[in-house]
């Protein structure tokens, strides 16, 4: 197979990546710096999903042009002609400016787009607007020269590379694939038939990451009295990746708090270590007494128009396996992380958390903060959604599952609530 070929996705009925098509609906492909995710269009709405076609998720809806932040954390794309970047867990959309065809610069501090036959870049989060150069769809190589279209040809640093659309520069930055009458060229030379191309990056050496798979609140329950009233809930989160969540905090000398670092096993065998993507906290709040990581999971209500109404106040979560539950079938599946994250002892300077891939980290009704406070939360229809790893600070396979949401109706009779459950909602957190 001709190695161009191996590394390109296109667009030809559905989207191919080489000569497989991996999707049959959907067109304007965008790898991950990672090569593990693709972002693409279909039915004018953005998805993404793994490199193989599996896991598929709505991230956007009314999007175009998808493009990829180097680091992996952020898509920009198009909407009724302006340029937008969201989180890839769909949060965070950010308006930035009218414009096309978005592309990032490799430091990703800065992203261009054609308006009016003019480049033009901003701050990746928005401002300082610069005229870059005459031309469209523009396109960066990996050691910033900048490839641009005008008339129908494709020009780099003012040398015509020949004619065509949708410039892309490979992962080395030596080759230029684009189309031309419904055919890929790589450097002049016609490799296939299609539009579209996006050059896969190269894998590193495969990480073995968790997928924190969120599951919508269940269980839901009222408790108080005297004008107080609590909404308790039972909290779910699977780990359904290929990998461990493995966590170790270590307390500085002198604090009260311990500093998280991941810890990433990898395919052949080493370690991969992300520093500083968490916080332990130690807890007396009975029957809890012992370390516990801070801010894994949120619970928010809001209203269907978005705004929110009661976040939770819950301090912590200490990570385990005592729940084999998650969904679907896991072979040879075995607890390893069956510690009290050090119960008992709050002058630790160590602790060891995690979840191995198929169980779940289940927290039940009033558990230790399980609850929101509805007191004072008018008659109506409102959302109640769980998120996990809510500012992506642990690293995981995919991030556009870490929400689920159910739609729920409260109501108040002669000063008592109840709650009933409209819909339940996983994998979003507008149920």
């Amino acid at each position: 197979m001709n190695a161009a070929l191996a590394a390109l996705a296109f667009t030809l009925s559905g989207i191919h990546v080489g000569p497989h098509r991996v999707m049959q609906i959907g067109y304007a492909p965008a790898w991950s710096p990672s090569a593990e995710r693709i972002a693409f269009v279909t039915r004018g709405d953005l998805w993404v999903a793994d490199a193989d076609g599996s896991h598929q998720g709505l991230l956007v809806r009314g999007a175009n042009t998808p493009a990829w932040s180097p680091n992996g954390r952020r898509l920009a794309f198009v909407r009724d002609g302006t340029i937008y970047t969201v989180r890839v867990d769909g949060l965070d959309e950010r308006k930035l400016a009218v414009g096309a065809h978005p592309t990032w610069s490799p430091d990703g501090e800065r992203i261009a787009f054609d308006r009016a036959a003019k480049i033009i870049s901003v701050r990746w989060y928005g401002g300082d607007p610069r005229v870059v150069t005459a031309g469209e769809d523009p396109a960066y190589a990996p050691n910033g020269r900048l490839a641009v279209v005008r008339d129908g040809q494709i020009f780099v640093a003012g040398r015509l590379i020949g004619e065509g659309t949708g410039p892309s520069w490979s992962p080395d930055g030596l080759r230029l694939a684009y189309a031309r009458d419904n055919t890929i060229y790589v450097n002049e030379k016609a490799i296939t038939k299609g539009q579209q191309p996006a050059w896969r990056p190269p894998k590193r050496v495969e990480e073995l990451l968790p997928d924190f798979d969120q599951r919508p609140p269940s269980g839901l329950t009222v408790a108080g009295g005297a004008g107080h009233w609590l909404l308790g809930f039972t909290s779910l989160v699977d780990n359904i990746g290929i990998g461990p969540s493995e966590l170790v905090g270590v307390r500085p000398p002198g604090h009260s708090r311990m500093v998280g670092t991941q810890r990433v096993r990898l395919a052949n065998g080493n370690v991969r270590t992300y520093g500083k993507v968490a916080q332990f906290r130690y807890t007396n709040s009975p029957p809890h007494h012992h370390w516990h990581l801070m801010r894994f999971d949120s619970f928010e209500l809001r209203s269907l128009d978005g705004d929110l109404l009661v976040r939770d106040r819950k301090s912590g979560f200490c990570l385990a396996d005592h729940y084999g539950a998650a969904p679907g079938r896991w072979p040879g599946r075995h607890p390893h992380y069956l510690g009290s994250c050090d119960q008992f002892n709050p002058s630790a300077t160590h602790v060891l958390m995690g979840t191995t891939p198929g169980y779940t980290d289940r927290y039940p009704a009033f558990f230790h903060g399980q609850n929101v406070d509805i007191t004072g939360v008018p008659t109506g229809v409102y959302v109640l959604t769980h998120r996990v790893n809510a500012a992506m600070q642990l690293r995981e396979l995919r991030y556009d599952n870490d929400a689920a949401s159910v739609r729920i109706r409260i109501r108040w009779v002669r000063g008592y609530p109840t709650v009933r459950v409209l819909r339940s909602c996983p994998a979003t957190a507008t149920c």
